[in-house]
């Protein structure tokens, strides 16, 4: 039994096939690890590149979202500037009607006033008025 193994395995006698296997072993362990080598450098650039893909996308996302956010705000201080310009120019309105009505009142008391002290002075009855005023100064 122990013939046929050795028959089998002949490296056991052979050192040279002994060797040999040993540095073909070594050989497709460089080749592996080169290989296995490259692969990483390869994933590596991969993931690189996905990396900066990625935050570009995150940051269009950002600049979009802040965008929006922004428009919303504008539009909100606009919105509120354009009420509050239309409540002051409602009360702006209000105090001119009062104006107008007070300076009318005013005018139509002041008119009234002068006719009865023109109709008291002796002017209405067509007399000739010789005051004269003299301003010094």
């Amino acid at each position: 039994m122990e013939k046929t193994r050795m028959a089998k395995h002949g490296e056991q006698k052979d050192p040279s096939r002994k060797s040999a296997i040993a540095i073909q072993s070594w050989w497709r362990g460089v080749l592996t690890r080169r290989t296995v080598h490259q692969a990483t450098l390869c994933v590596l650039v991969i993931q690189r590149w996905w990396r900066r893909v990625s935050f570009w996308q995150w940051e269009e996302r950002r600049v979009r979202a802040l965008a929006m956010y922004v428009r919303s705000v504008r539009a909100t201080v606009l919105l509120q500037s354009l009420v509050r310009m239309w409540r002051a120019r409602i009360q702006y309105k209000k105090y001119q009607r009062a104006v107008l009505v007070i300076q009318n009142k005013w005018r139509h008391y002041t008119c009234r006033r002068e006719a009865v002290v023109f109709a008291e002075s002796s002017l209405a009855d067509g007399a000739v008025d010789l005051n004269i005023e003299i301003v010094v100064g």
